[in-house]
């Protein structure tokens, strides 16, 4: 553990060599102490300080006892900045932290500036998370000459493993129930049941998401799922999500969470970890990806037997955000028997540029339904409507014709002004059923998500 805290704790200190001296250990974590310094011990802390009674100059160093991860090494930063700094010292900023990563174990540092007893000073805040565990060390100063003192302890610090490892904390506010997920075969009436892809991968749809396999990787592209209040309150959406389908079913360790480098509107929520599965006892390496858009999450979980095979099969989130592409089955005319529909809509209120006054409401609805029947003919009905309230433009329009299905082709007769149009096709697998997805051949922008509603 050396090499990880040292690469990154000595940044803030020069290089000195360090002298033979008597260690000590608190918790996990153990480190030479600097000579001459007063040490003090309290419940779950030990400090060393130095004062120079003739300059006013002092330094003091602060080793916290581990406590459990949030299983984010930049979270478990903020946090214990909040705690150990901010609070003991007013208008102290959260400094940007550099980051290094080793062995299973992540390690944080950041300084910032603050005035004490009329100098300034500054703050050293280092954390290192893994397993399940975080450590805190604090440096507190307001001189460099005590740096060579200080390098050496920080130099010596090494951290020991919990013994028989530590599971991950919980991510998020405990949340009233799991996500169930099993492996029953879903009803999602999709009678071509596998896709098999030109790339190798295979996709089969279950009763809780979309296996897709290919070698040794499995991928489950989770149904999507509304953002409910209980997520929401949850303190962090993702964290609730890892924990509602990960933590039931794995023995998580080292998770580590993507860094999007402070703020972020198009921000990428994605987790990865050592798992062991609690039912088989099989040990994998897993990812975790959320992608969420107007309220709906949909998750996707990638188990690989190494991280040497995940990055390689994955090497970016790109790629990983591009497996929900897999969720798509061939249609046939006897699963498409029926009527299936969509509808739309939105609306913006208008206010004049000139003098900020209401201007009315702009709205656009649309619903379109088609009939597909078993003697191969279809009709189909499509209406809307908008403009200005109070001063609509209505359409409603009517085809009748011959239908044609293959895996992922739908031909209609008699459409727009007596042509035949193709179109793509393709079945959607979602929890209880399925989406009907049809774009037309010729117009792309021309795409219709249908339900099956009798």
């Amino acid at each position: 553990m050396k090499t990880v805290v040292q690469a990154l704790l000595i940044v803030a200190f020069p290089f000195v060599e360090i002298a033979a001296q008597q260690k000590e250990t608190l918790d996990i974590i153990t480190f030479t102490p600097p000579p001459g310094w007063k040490r003090e011990a309290k419940e779950g802390l030990v400090s060393f300080s130095i004062v120079n009674q003739k300059t006013g100059t002092w330094a003091q160093l602060e080793f916290y006892k581990s406590i459990g991860s949030s299983g984010d090494a930049r979270v478990d930063f903020e946090h214990e900045w909040k705690e150990m700094v901010a609070k003991r010292f007013e208008n102290i900023p959260l400094p940007a932290a550099e980051a290094v990563t080793e062995d299973g174990w992540t390690a944080h540092q950041g300084a910032s500036v603050f005035t004490w007893q009329g100098k300034q000073s500054y703050a050293v805040l280092n954390t290192i998370s893994g397993y399940g565990r975080v450590v805190t060390v604090v440096v507190l100063t307001n001189t460099d000459q005590y740096n060579p003192q200080i390098d050496r302890v920080i130099q010596s610090i090494d951290l020991q493993k919990p013994a028989g490892g530590v599971n991950t904390q919980p991510l998020s506010q405990p949340l009233t129930q799991p996500m169930v997920v099993s492996d029953k075969p879903g009803n999602s009436g999709i009678s071509t049941s596998t896709t098999n892809f030109d790339d190798g991968w295979v996709a089969k749809p279950f009763a809780d998401y979309v296996k897709i396999t290919k070698g040794t990787i499995t991928v489950l592209l989770h149904y999507a799922i509304e953002l409910d209040d209980n997520l929401r309150n949850a303190g962090s959406i993702e964290g609730a999500l890892f924990d509602r389908f990960m933590q039931p079913r794995y023995v998580v360790s080292n998770l580590r969470k993507y860094d999007n480098n402070g703020p972020c509107y198009f921000c990428i929520y994605f987790y990865e970890a050592d798992v062991v599965d609690k039912t088989t006892g099989r040990k994998y390496y897993a990812g975790f990806r959320i992608l969420i858009e107007s309220g709906i999450a949909r998750c996707i979980e990638i188990i690989a037997p190494s991280a040497q095979e995940f990055q390689k099969e994955f090497p970016n989130q790109e790629k990983i955000a591009g497996m929900l592409g897999y969720n798509k089955f061939a249609v046939t005319l006897a699963d498409l028997v029926g009527t299936w529909e969509e509808s739309s809509g939105a609306g913006v209120n208008m206010y004049s540029v000139v003098t900020g006054a209401y201007a009315g409401m702009a709205t656009a609805s649309s619903s379109s339904s088609f009939t597909f029947n078993a003697d191969g003919t279809y009709t189909s009905k499509h209406q809307g409507a908008s403009g200005m309230v109070g001063n609509m433009t209505f359409f409603d329009q009517k085809y009748e014709g011959k239908l044609t299905v293959t895996n992922w082709d739908i031909t209609m007769t008699n459409r727009w002004q007596g042509k035949t149009e193709h179109w793509w096709a393709q079945f959607e697998a979602v929890r209880g059923g399925r989406v009907l997805h049809i774009t037309d051949k010729a117009a792309s922008a021309m795409h219709y998500a249908l339900v099956k509603t009798r």
